[in-house]
């Protein structure tokens, strides 16, 4: 039977277009996708690594070192030598096996660490990269693995990047501390394998200012078999052994602060066997000098990580070491409020020189409020009031004023909100909230009742009556030379003579005949200064001091507390005066 020749022709043409499409196909792999392709295949045949940059160190406003990355030796064992055909297990016994041997030829333990779960899930997540054994080894032990390193194929020695605080306890809260996580912040951090995990700021500054000291982290590419091991030797002759750098790391930049390392030092050293905290700012600008917590905690002990039985024995320490008391702890302030209230007394039209009697009480309704003094301090006007730290006084005063005004100064001295500085945790603390009776106004006005404040705060008060007035937001990043000085956040709301005022009855603490705070006498250079004791029940006292010099063009303000003192000028006053001392010198002859 003949066959049309249309139907020979269409049979053609199907072989002609199957064959042009296959050729069109083939055309596009080889030629038009061969890219994409290739790059499918090397990204299956290797595994990305992140490589981290250095951290940046933290100096202080000399120069000197508070934290950096050192380098750290480790031995690490490569998987891949000793992988084994047939089941995990096999691999995982010839490296604990060969584990043992190394430790016995070094003379060191076998770390705990290094359990066969531990490999199993080194070997599932990371088999690409050399699995840390001993971290941080010392040189004689180093030196003894460079001496047998023939006889233990597979081990080797790697530097790493270990953050390093030289001076341990020294500005510990200030400093904070880091821990080892993933980079969340990377978007390719899913497709990525850590070589190390990076070292994350977790608590103080190493916190707040984690993106300026980390840096970015570099990427490479790293060569793997099809069970995702580094290849001991390429036997294929189609897997490079040569790692490829994608993106090269950027170091952390260095953050410089304005803490003077000689006033912490000797702020710090005011602290030996008691609890409280120490601000010292510069009233000009806001700059914080010292910043002090006690009790501390040596920093290196949280590098690489904390311990799970050092963390316990911290949170449980009865004096609270991991609480930085300075920004987060709350307070009574006591008689350290007093020259808010009598700003406030003086904005609202009363006259400093206004005559009251203290009898030694002041009564309100059943309510008693007595003075230190038990039979009282007699005639008194304002400055004499600050002088002698008289409780009837203001909390009379507190009592006329009222609560709106009050409360309304104490804000603006930067009570009852954040402070703003450049650090966490910045807590706000608190005022007396409504219903105000006006026994509750009355306790205020001491600087008793319901008042919450941290020390930073009350270093800020004393600061605003240091410069005349003005609120700067306190910070510890040093501004750069020849940037333009801060601007005052506000300024309080009162007459110039007013603060002069509360500023001269402040100088009568020190100078003053019944001044409390004469331990703040005896410095080089004229100083001021207000004492508080704080009742915080059971007939325990919280003491306090605020003192600024010199006198007349102030360079330093200072707000310490000391928990479970005596009283403010006993307790805390000599404290403030060694710092001062230290800074100004002492007169001859005290």
């Amino acid at each position: 039977m003949k066959v049309p020749s249309w139907s020979i022709a269409m049979l053609a043409t199907l072989f002609i277009a199957g064959f042009a499409e296959l050729a069109i196909g083939l055309y596009n792999v080889q030629v038009v996708n061969a890219g994409e392709y290739k790059r499918d295949l090397t990204h299956q045949a290797t595994r990305r690594v992140r490589k981290p940059g250095i951290r940046g160190r933290i100096l202080d406003s000399k120069g000197g070192v508070l934290a950096e990355s050192r380098a750290r030796r480790d031995i690490v064992c490569d998987l891949a030598v000793f992988r084994k055909n047939g089941s995990i297990s096999n691999t995982v016994a010839a490296v604990e096996e060969e584990i043992v041997r190394l430790a016995g030829a070094l003379g060191v333990d076998r770390p705990e660490s290094i359990t066969p779960r531990r490999i199993v899930r080194h070997i599932r997540t990371a088999s690409a990269i050399p699995m840390c054994v001993w971290r941080d080894l010392d040189e004689s032990t180093l030196a003894r693995f460079e001496e047998r390193a023939a006889a233990f194929t597979g081990f080797s020695v790697e530097s790493h990047a270990e953050r390093h605080y030289p001076r341990g306890s020294f500005a510990a809260h200030l400093i904070g501390y880091t821990g080892r996580d993933r980079d969340t912040s990377d978007p390719e951090e899913a497709y990525m394998l850590a070589y190390e995990l990076e070292m994350k700021g977790r608590s103080g500054l190493e916190k707040y200012y984690d993106d300026y000291l980390a840096g970015v982290s570099g990427t490479v590419r790293i060569p793997v078999d099809a069970r995702g091991f580094k290849p001991v030797e390429s036997t294929s002759g189609n897997i490079s052994l040569e790692e490829t750098q994608e993106r090269d790391a950027q170091n952390g930049l260095d953050l410089h602060l304005t803490i003077d390392p000689d006033i912490q030092a000797v702020a710090e050293r005011q602290f030996e066997g008691v609890r409280g905290a120490c601000v010292a700012l510069d009233p000009r600008d806001g700059a914080v000098l010292a910043m002090v917590s006690a009790p501390a905690f040596d920093l290196n002990e949280f590098v690489p990580f904390l311990s799970t039985k050092k963390y316990k024995a911290l949170s449980e320490d009865p004096g609270r070491p991991l609480l930085n008391r300075a920004t987060a702890g709350l307070y009574i302030p006591g008689s350290t409020f007093k020259p808010v209230t009598a700003i406030a007394a003086l904005n609202s039209g009363f006259k400093a020189h206004d005559d009251y009697e203290c009898t030694g009480v002041y009564k309100l309704g059943t309510m008693r409020l007595r003075c230190w003094s038990r039979w009282g301090q007699g005639h008194l006007n304002m400055r004499g009031a600050i002088e002698q730290s008289c409780n009837p006084y203001f909390a009379r005063l507190g009592y006329l004023v009222g609560s709106n005004t009050l409360f309304r100064t104490a804000r603006e001295f930067g009570f009852n909100a954040k402070t703003g500085i450049d650090f966490a945790p910045d807590y706000a603390g608190s005022l007396a909230s409504p219903p105000f009776y006006p026994g509750l106004v009355s306790q205020s006005a001491i600087g008793q009742g319901r008042l919450q404040v941290t020390p930073l705060q009350v270093a800020m008060e004393c600061a605003a009556l240091a410069n005349g007035g003005k609120v700067y937001t306190p910070y510890l990043k040093k501004r750069p030379e020849g940037s333009p000085p801060p601007e005052p956040v506000r300024r309080l709301t009162c007459r110039p003579e007013d603060i002069e005022t509360v500023r001269r009855g402040m100088r009568d603490v020190v100078e003053g005949v019944r001044g409390t705070g004469k331990a703040l006498g005896g410095l080089t250079v004229p100083c001021a200064g207000k004492t508080g004791t704080a009742q915080i029940g059971n007939g325990m006292k919280d003491t306090w001091v605020i003192a600024f010099a010199p006198y007349d063009n102030p360079t330093i303000a200072i707000a310490l507390v000391v928990e479970r003192g005596e009283s403010g000028g006993k307790t805390a006053a000599p404290r403030v005066h060694n710092i001062l001392a230290s800074i100004f010198g002492e007169k001859e002859g005290r």
